[in-house]
């Protein structure tokens, strides 16, 4: 049985297109920058802002900066509110909690800002934790998101005789982008693909996803 569960936030427990593409196009229409890419809008969803801002938009130096702070102060005054939960998420997130398992955040978003997501919805019923990056992450790899995620579960369960390694057997990461597979898979975890959040199926199968859950609840059918 999976003990621990590591999900990411936005595209996998929030269907949060609406809050990070309103908060892009006002940073993007401040700047002048231009948007009409369906494409780059999409990819923008998953990754850290250094990389959709910089890698896929183009931006850098200041400007990057400033589309970053626009970005940040749209989203925390009231744009990250429409990031709903995806239908049958919670339901699933409770059973697994009611199971005893432990139930983690594991996201490249700013760890305060997911912990304001994670309290607006009122996941303090069920979540373990909250893992994201103090600082805005300039790579999207998330091994030391997940390593820090492992170590969390050692501290909470209070046993010094646990290693990261031992966490990562018993441990899955569920996300719907590459990133979340491909560094789940580098570490030896579970990896399972959110086909219902923003990444393809071949997208998550290239990656490495060992199973493909077509919507939350089916989730459950491969941790056992």
């Amino acid at each position: 049985m999976k003990k621990y569960i590591f999900l990411d936030l936005d595209g996998t427990i929030t269907e949060s297109a609406g809050a990070i593409l309103t908060s892009a196009a006002h940073a993007f229409r401040t700047l002048g920058v231009k948007d009409d890419d369906p494409e780059k809008r999409r990819a923008i969803i998953g990754p850290p802002l250094t990389v959709a801002f910089g890698e896929i938009y183009g931006l850098s130096g200041e400007t990057l900066k400033e589309a970053m702070r626009l970005y940040r102060k749209y989203y925390i005054d009231g744009g990250y509110k429409d990031s709903p939960l995806y239908e049958g998420i919670e339901e699933t997130l409770l059973r697994l909690h009611d199971e005893g398992r432990i139930l983690m955040i594991v996201t490249s978003k700013p760890k305060h800002i997911a912990e304001m997501v994670a309290e607006y919805h009122g996941m303090g019923r069920y979540l373990d934790a909250v893992i994201g990056p103090v600082e805005e992450k300039v790579k999207a790899g998330k091994e030391d998101l997940i390593e820090t995620a492992a170590r969390e579960v050692i501290r909470q369960l209070g046993d010094a005789s646990l290693t990261v390694s031992d966490i990562y057997q018993e441990a899955v990461m569920v996300g719907d982008r590459k990133y979340d597979m491909e560094a789940a898979k580098q570490l030896g975890l579970l990896a399972i693909g959110a086909l219902y959040g923003y990444g393809s199926r071949e997208e998550l199968e290239l990656a490495g996803a060992d199973y493909i859950a077509e919507k939350p609840v089916d989730i459950l059918k491969y941790l056992d």
